[in-house]
């Protein structure tokens, strides 16, 4: 059965419609950043010894973001002084492979999931339509190799990968010169000892060019209501996009917090209680996703049942429709760093989001 949910992920045909917004009085405002390195040289400094180091560095970014994150959100409970939402909405359609569209189209749009909470690993990780979700690897300015996860996701130009906001940038106030570096995203990626790199990258190196993360992460770090990103790709030589290449998921933004049946997947380096994950294999989790704070009505982040944990941040929550409508952000932490359960957050996927995926298209 969970092998049957992730490959019908395959079968959902291409719909490209963008609903209308709202007209508010603002939008939230966004930072856009670039990494002007040459591609190639980005693509050539993963080495297989910075990519494990990356890997292992990945554990302690989350630790250290969610106990900021926790903290952050108890202090906005208890002083209420979490954004309000301006009621922005944007969606659109999955784009298909363009090489596989035709014989997908007759497919069920939507089904049932079953709850799976144990992430399992992606049985066919190399090929579609897993390979819509991809490795992100940056640099901090200390020089420092990180990881997360992304994935294509449907926009103006077909080369654009969503993430965490965290991923892209430290979200410390030091605006647009601050975002990460060296930042790339492997689609199909899997340790290979005996590959030349270490790992496969069979659908290509895609390195970011152009950087957008709402100003709210930016400026203040808010995991609540701003931890998300977009960023455009540089095309690899021999492809002509990323959608085109491996696909893209759709999203649906501003539609509130309650989902059922979603899959959620990512590339985590560990898990609640797990010993089997190491940051190369994709592993995927099912269920629903539901306000993570239903008593409180600032509080509008998702919440997942899903045991993956650090290097699955960024990693996509998407409707059985292959609709985007969260990524993973943050769990909960003891004092010492110890995780308490199996929860899995997200930031909320609205205004903020709606300002990114339209500000990434006006760049396209």
């Amino acid at each position: 059965m969970a092998t049957a949910v992730l490959l019908t992920m395959a079968l959902i045909p291409a719909v490209l419609s963008t609903g209308a917004a709202a007209d508010p009085p603002a939008a939230p405002g966004v930072t856009v950043g670039t990494q002007a390195v040459k591609a190639q040289d980005v693509r050539d400094y993963w080495t297989p010894a910075r990519v494990a180091r990356a890997l292992a560095n990945e554990k302690s970014d989350d630790d250290a973001f969610a106990r900021k994150a926790g903290a952050a959100v108890s202090a906005a409970k208890a002083s209420g002084t979490t954004g309000a939402t301006l009621g922005l909405r944007a969606e659109r359609g999955q784009v298909l492979a363009a090489d596989r569209r035709q014989e997908r189209a007759a497919a069920p749009a939507a089904f049932d999931v079953p709850e799976m909470p144990v992430a399992q690993k992606v049985p066919f990780p190399q090929n579609a339509p897993a390979i819509v979700v991809g490795k992100i690897l940056f640099t901090e300015p200390d020089g420092s190799d990180h990881g997360c996860s992304g994935a294509s996701i449907a926009a103006d130009g077909g080369n654009t990968v969503w993430t965490a906001g965290h991923c892209v940038h430290p979200g410390d106030g030091t605006g647009a010169e601050s975002f990460w570096k060296d930042i790339t995203f492997i689609p199909g990626f899997k340790e290979n000892a005996g590959s030349p790199d270490g790992y496969d990258a069979p659908w290509g190196k895609w390195t970011a060019s152009t950087i957008v993360a709402p100003e709210e992460w930016t400026q203040d770090g808010d995991p609540e209501d701003a931890d998300m990103a977009a960023f455009n790709v540089t095309v690899p030589a021999g492809y002509t996009s990323l959608s085109d290449s491996v696909g893209a998921l759709g999203y649906k933004f501003g539609y509130g917090s309650d989902w059922s049946d979603v899959i959620d997947s990512g590339f985590p380096g560990d898990g609640y209680h797990r010993t089997d994950m190491d940051g190369y294999t994709q592993f995927y989790c099912t269920g629903n996703a539901e306000d993570a704070a239903d008593f409180n009505p600032l509080d509008n982040r998702l919440k997942v049942d899903c045991d993956m944990g650090h290097g699955a941040s960024g990693g996509p929550i998407a409707t059985t429709d292959a609709q985007i409508v969260g990524a993973n952000s943050h769990i909960e932490t003891e004092d010492d760093g110890t995780r308490k359960n199996d929860d899995l957050f997200s930031s909320d996927h609205a205004d903020n989001a709606v300002a990114v995926i339209n500000r990434i298209n006006e760049l396209n």
